[in-house]
């Protein structure tokens, strides 16, 4: 029964973790929770250095370790991992969290007439709606990909009890019918929920976990953001 105790339920100790969008909001949170209770190594990967860098301080064990990085591009992920397996040589767990809110539709309402409800969405620029999809499901998708050596090592290093996983950030938004962050954040966090539940059943002859968490509305949520912006 011990392993069924919270201690050792929810024991991270010894774990090497990557964390995208790891310097703020829900990725920071999960930064910190590992970081805080035992975690090895935890990497955040972002665009932002003084972010990632502030984060980093978070941790008075200097195992958060900031990389800036695109996780849109192919290269940098393979960068990324270059420099990882240099330095530890495998990882336990891979979490996918970036994300960005997407072209908003705030102007819509339930008296908005359908000719207003056409241009509202026309007008919405095309490569910040596709751009969504590359940051919120392809990144997601790729850095997955880019990984899986790294999660392969894990549990061929045995350093911890659990098998090798991924998670990746989802959304509420994948499931609602009302639109509250945009059409592209919506679909874009349904395409992940789905991406996810491929990965779920593909990786499994690995030996490798895979899992997607739908968080609500929270301080950081991009809606939210949005809905300051406009």
């Amino acid at each position: 029964m011990s392993s069924l105790e919270a201690a050792n339920l929810f024991n991270v100790n010894g774990l090497v973790a990557v964390i995208t969008g790891g310097g703020s909001g829900i990725g920071l949170m999960m930064t910190k929770a590992l970081a805080l209770n035992g975690a090895h190594k935890v990497y955040i990967i972002g665009r932002r250095k003084e972010v990632l860098e502030a984060a980093a301080k978070e941790s008075p064990h200097g195992n958060i370790i900031p990389i800036v990085g695109d996780v849109t591009s192919k290269d940098a992920l393979q960068s990324i991992v270059s420099q990882i397996e240099n330095e530890v040589g495998y990882i336990n767990v891979l979490i996918a969290n970036s994300g960005v809110g997407g072209p908003q539709s705030t102007s819509i309402t339930s008296e908005t007439s359908l000719e207003d409800f056409q241009s509202a969405l026309w007008n919405q620029p095309f490569d910040e709606y596709t751009n969504t999809f590359a940051v919120n499901t392809s990144a997601v998708f790729f850095c997955i990909v880019t990984f899986l050596k790294l999660l392969d090592a894990g549990n061929k290093k045995g350093n911890v009890e659990q098998k090798s996983q991924v998670i990746a950030t989802s959304s509420i938004g994948a499931f609602n019918r009302e639109v509250p962050g945009g059409y592209a954040y919506g679909q874009s966090k349904a395409a992940t929920t789905l991406l996810m539940k491929h990965m779920a059943t593909n990786l499994v002859p690995y030996g490798i976990r895979a899992n997607v968490v739908a968080p609500g509305r929270e301080s950081s949520d991009p809606f939210l953001e949005g809905r300051k912006n406009n």
